[in-house]
């Protein structure tokens, strides 16, 4: 039956020893044998407000070693110096020539962001390689505006992880003729910078690298299903300092762990004449929320948001309401709250979103993809975060980010409950009027 479909007969017998080492390990060559690479720690400048004491000791403890583990120097807080990766990327490559690299970064919008160090430092590393990355249809766009990459592809894996899907159903088509143009490629090394969520998706990937017939490839370990890779690091702190442990894998010694988002002056100008369509003036100053995100559980109330855009628009602001087509009823209803607010939701694609972000002089989001954007574009930021604690996605960038989270509420109350909407209101409102004032000495 499989002999009909397209590319099915060139995939290695190795697939099968890969397919066989996620469950004995022990079966064949693996990396469990090797030692994990655990790197330093490095967290931006980020104000966290919640009423977990806990968490506040640990983001305190975060945030002061932020500099220290980078430079080298010993670490007030206790940590060890940090050292040079050279020599482990030397013990990874072997001196094999590296000519041709596949960055794997099959995930959401934010993961991307947060990858886009790891990038960097592999561009800086690898400055002549010719290097391709796959990501996801609805990031792709936005991937191709990224300098330190020479082809983008993409892979909708997130419409459906179902292999029969891909391999023999409707979407196999597309799936056999990405393979057969990777395959094509001859990569000397993959790096797939995202960690391998189920062993399910492990045998997924055991089965992509051998069909593609990768070279050397190194991930993350993943609470152990990182054992399809050839080299492993076990580091699962922040998530960029993550992806970018995978870079320092192979010899990268990039410390800049501060994400980028490329904006074009095409973006920039039709960004402009969205605005322009609508009536907002150039010389408003505008402040944008985003009450949506990919994960209902991620949402702080709308109506909440609704009372911080009228706070701001009290003082003058222009709101600008954002977020995906999906969305668009949930930004129309929280626009007809505010006084003189628009919805744009569903009308700008990603780098035009990142234009428009590019302009405000605040957002307020919850916990999603454009709170990444904002974040690595170094715009004022406020964030009701839940319903987990900010610690492995917490925005990042050089501007300032306020995020209001809560933890340990009781059983069968919803996360929101801890994050009042008169914090938020004021926390968008000092950043709104004054975002450096709380950063000045006295």
């Amino acid at each position: 039956m499989h002999k009909h479909l397209p590319g099915t007969q060139a995939i290695p017998r190795e697939f099968g020893l890969r397919w066989l080492s996620c469950f004995w390990p022990g079966s064949v060559r693996t990396n469990m044998d090797r030692e994990p690479l655990h790197e330093p720690r490095m967290t931006p400048p980020l104000r966290i407000v919640t009423n977990s004491p806990s968490l506040r000791a640990a983001a305190r403890a975060s945030i002061s070693r932020r500099h220290y583990a980078l430079d080298g120097a010993a670490d007030p807080c206790g940590g060890a110096p940090a050292s040079g990766h050279g020599s482990r990327g030397d013990q990874v490559l072997r001196g094999h020539p590296i000519d041709r690299i596949l960055i794997l970064t099959v995930a959401g919008l934010g993961d991307f962001i947060l990858g886009t160090p790891a990038i960097r430092a592999v561009r800086q590393h690898f400055g002549t390689a010719s290097i391709w990355i796959v990501t996801i249809p609805e990031v792709r766009e936005l991937a191709e505006r990224c300098p330190y990459v020479d082809s983008v592809r993409a892979l909708d894996l997130r419409g459906s992880r179902s292999a029969w899907r891909w391999t023999v159903g409707p979407q196999c088509r597309d799936f056999w003729g990405l393979v057969r143009e990777l395959r094509g490629q001859r990569f000397d090394l993959v790096l797939n910078l995202y960690e391998v969520s189920t062993w399910t998706g492990a045998l997924r990937m055991a089965a992509l690298l051998s069909a593609i017939r990768a070279g050397k490839s190194v991930g993350r370990s993943s609470g152990g299903r990182g054992v399809i890779f050839d080299h492993v690091t076990s580091h699962e702190d922040h998530e960029a300092d993550a992806q970018l442990s995978v870079a320092r894998m192979i010899g990268s010694t990039s410390t800049d762990g501060f994400p980028e988002v490329w904006v074009t002056g095409d973006d920039r100008q039709a960004s402009a004449a969205l605005l322009e369509r609508y009536g907002v003036d150039c010389t408003e100053r505008l402040a944008c929320l985003h009450p949506g995100a990919a994960e209902p559980r991620k949402r702080w109330p709308s109506e909440r948001f609704a009372a911080v855009g009228q706070r701001l628009a009290s003082l003058g602001a222009r709101v600008v309401l954002v977020g995906a087509e999906e969305q668009r009823d949930l930004c129309t209803r929280v626009a007809q709250a505010i006084p003189g607010a628009i919805s744009l939701a569903g009308e700008t694609p990603l780098p035009v979103l990142a234009a428009l972000l590019e302009t405000t002089a605040l957002v307020v989001s919850n916990d999603s993809g454009p709170m990444h954007v904002a974040a690595a574009l170094g715009i004022p930021l406020v964030v009701p975060f839940g319903p987990g604690p900010p610690g492995r996605f917490a925005p990042r960038g050089r501007g300032i980010a306020q995020l209001l989270s809560s933890t340990g509420q009781r059983k069968g109350r919803p996360w929101w409950d801890g994050v009042p909407m008169e914090a938020v209101a004021d926390a968008a409102v000092r950043l709104y009027t004054d975002p450096w004032r709380q950063h000045r000495p006295a």
